[in-house]
């Protein structure tokens, strides 16, 4: 049988394929390469790994070397390239961003880039000004209403979805600025931490970083979830917003006494 790894390199034969740290580079199919953009290595499954450093899609590069997804594994493929794109705007709904969220088989990558203004893109955020996510929504919202504060772009969708003021900072846990808080000031929030040790601990900064800035500021650890469990996890255990309201409601209570 033929490995995945030596189909990709036998179909890139054209391309300068030459040894590289563990695996190999060539010149991407999928893009005028002159500077042998594509990496390809070996998973410990066995599956075949393409990565285009020029930001080529996965699907372009299967298609000019005439293979499929499943080429890439030995067997059906345990996974897709299915990905989701999170929008991150200035004031203005002008797109500053984007986080490119990918499903991986060994569980899933995160990737910036924004736009080249040529209706492309450029695979970094150097010299970007950052933003909180759903900026314009959280600036549109009622000023009494109490934002809630993610560690993820998804989960500050399902939390919108449910009619909730959501918003996450870029790059996740421990990626927390200054000028976030002053987004925030005068507002009442509520930081949902991720169900592990690094998400306390962001909560903890974030908190002592809108002391002072924020109206209110409460941390409030959901009952139920499991290790590295998050607030999405927690609704599809059948939870609801309202009772994410009343968990809220209830913590700000409890302080005030």
């Amino acid at each position: 049988m033929t490995a995945p790894v030596d189909r990709v390199l036998a179909a890139l034969a054209d391309r300068g394929v030459r040894p590289s740290g563990t695996g190999w580079s060539a010149r991407c199919p999928a893009h005028d390469d002159r500077h042998a953009s594509l990496a390809i290595g070996e998973g410990k499954d066995g599956r075949a790994l393409l990565f285009c450093h020029g930001g080529c899609e996965l699907a372009d590069m299967l298609r000019a070397m005439g293979l499929t997804a499943r080429d890439l594994f030995i067997g059906p493929p345990s996974w897709t390239d299915e990905r989701t794109f999170y929008d991150y705007r200035d004031e203005g709904g002008e797109l500053l961003f984007q986080v490119v969220r990918t499903p991986a088989p060994d569980g899933k990558t995160f990737r910036q880039r924004r736009p080249d203004g040529r209706d492309g893109w450029i695979w970094d955020v150097e010299g970007v000004r950052r933003v909180l996510y759903r900026l314009p929504e959280l600036l549109a919202a009622d000023p009494s209403e109490t934002v809630f504060l993610v560690e993820g772009e998804k989960d500050a969708d399902n939390l919108a979805r449910g009619g909730l003021t959501a918003t996450t900072n870029p790059g996740g846990a421990g990626k927390w600025r200054p000028e976030y808080s002053a987004t925030l000031r005068g507002r009442h929030v509520a930081i949902l931490p991720d169900h592990d040790e690094v998400g306390r601990q962001h909560a903890a900064d974030v908190a002592r970083s809108l002391a002072g800035a924020a109206a209110s500021v409460r941390a409030v650890d959901l009952p139920g979830l499991a290790e590295h469990g998050d607030v999405s996890d927690w609704l599809v255990a059948g939870h609801t917003v309202a009772e994410l309201r009343e968990l809220v409601q209830r913590e700000g209570e409890q302080r005030g006494r």
